[in-house]
């Protein structure tokens, strides 16, 4: 504590100072990725497919390329920005496509297990 000042309260005389905080870490930025590869199979397996399809894809790819830096699986939950139903019907798509393969377990949110395409599977 530095520029120590005492106030007086409920008849008792209380020291007040202000921290030096100077050496404490400023918080860690998000992952933010700029851009995005897209595989052409991937563009030419959804040439059809509605643009739910397309927004959860491009959602799993930039999840797969973050986790690959960051670590965890990818969770396709609310955080896609796409409703329930909407979202149900978009996976559904894209494990027809052959893009992914998905798993659930109970009622929690789907977990990407496999990302591939038509010709390729990692």
């Amino acid at each position: 504590m530095t520029d120590d000042e005492y106030v007086y309260a409920h008849g008792k005389r209380i020291r007040v100072g202000t921290l030096n905080t100077s050496s404490a870490k400023p918080p860690r930025k998000r992952f933010r990725a700029i851009w995005l590869k897209f595989p052409m199979a991937w563009i030419e397996a959804l040439q059809d497919a509605t643009g739910a399809a397309w927004t959860l894809a491009a959602f799993i790819l930039h999840e797969d390329f973050k986790r690959k830096h960051v670590g965890g699986d990818i969770v396709l939950s609310a955080a896609t920005g796409l409703p329930r139903n909407t979202r149900r019907r978009a996976i559904k798509e894209l494990v027809r496509l052959g893009l992914v393969q998905v798993d659930q377990s109970g009622h929690g949110a789907p977990r990407v297990t496999k990302i591939g395409g038509p010709k390729m599977v990692r």
